[in-house]
């Protein structure tokens, strides 16, 4: 099978795993690649569980989690949010995404992205709020791509891109 989005599950453990292994201490992306992931079922239960709004932790809203995979790999996670607080359509934004070191610059991002604006879309919304880091020029190059629009930017600890990108008619 070619290049998806699936919902998280266990028989990509081994993958998974290698993926956390990889980003070693980088800075993990999206939000749901800090949860402990030593008991997977009780990990994959959370991501449930987030999915449908239950117990969230506080400032955090229901997401949606997605792997990008190629065969038994995970390329990419993404997360999306199809209800924003205001403190995240402030800063944060519907979706949120990481690829895995050993696969970046090969344009998995974009597909991600891509694929994963088909599942909000399908979901019903018509306007996306995407944001990223200013000083992160491969995800504004791939939130660009994918056709949204720069709306701002704002200041938190850094200068924060925020873009929108409408339902096609």
């Amino acid at each position: 099978m070619p290049l998806h989005l699936i919902k998280p599950h266990a028989r990509f453990k081994e993958s998974y795993n290698n993926y956390i292994c990889e980003l070693a201490d980088e800075e993990r992306y999206p939000l749901t690649m800090d949860f402990d992931h030593v008991d997977f079922d009780h990990f994959l239960l959370k991501l449930s569980l987030y999915e449908n709004g239950s117990a969230l932790a506080v400032g955090h809203v229901a997401c949606i989690t997605y792997w990008l995979v190629d065969g038994d790999e995970i390329i990419g996670v993404s997360n999306l949010r199809p209800q924003l607080s205001a403190q995240i359509s402030y800063c944060g934004g519907h979706i949120g995404l990481g690829i895995r070191p050993s696969k970046r610059r090969q344009n998995y991002g974009y597909k991600l992205l891509e694929l994963t604006i088909q599942e909000a879309w399908k979901l019903g919304l018509e306007e996306l709020h995407i944001h990223c880091y200013k000083s992160n020029l491969a995800s504004a190059k791939v939130i660009q791509a994918n056709k949204a629009q720069l709306h701002s930017e704002i200041t938190q600890d850094q200068v924060v891109q925020r873009y929108i990108l409408n339902k096609p008619i």
